[in-house]
């Protein structure tokens, strides 16, 4: 394929995108805000934020409330339900 050639199909894939978003402009602009409103709520609730640990050095163990592993406390995330690990968050 020559330069051309290639120039040619990423314009006219850069025109189709452009024209969708025109055309789905509203439904995009919604799902912004869900995702916007998502983050402020979790935000806003404080679940889901890694728990630090308060002294140097010494980090406590805490069992996962789904898997059962033993996890050091500054990994995991506490929810309401209990302590989670990063695989089962």
């Amino acid at each position: 394929m020559k330069f051309a050639d290639i120039f040619f199909i990423l314009f006219v894939a850069a025109i189709l995108f452009g024209l969708t978003a025109i055309r789905y402009r509203k439904q995009i602009t919604g799902m912004i805000r869900v995702a916007r409103l998502l983050k402020e709520a979790k935000a806003s609730t404080g679940l889901g934020t890694p728990i630090r640990s308060d002294e140097k050095g010494s980090v406590q163990l805490v069992n996962c409330a789904k898997c059962g592993v033993w996890v050091p406390q500054n990994k995991v995330i506490k929810q309401r339900n209990g302590f989670y690990c990063s695989n089962c968050q």
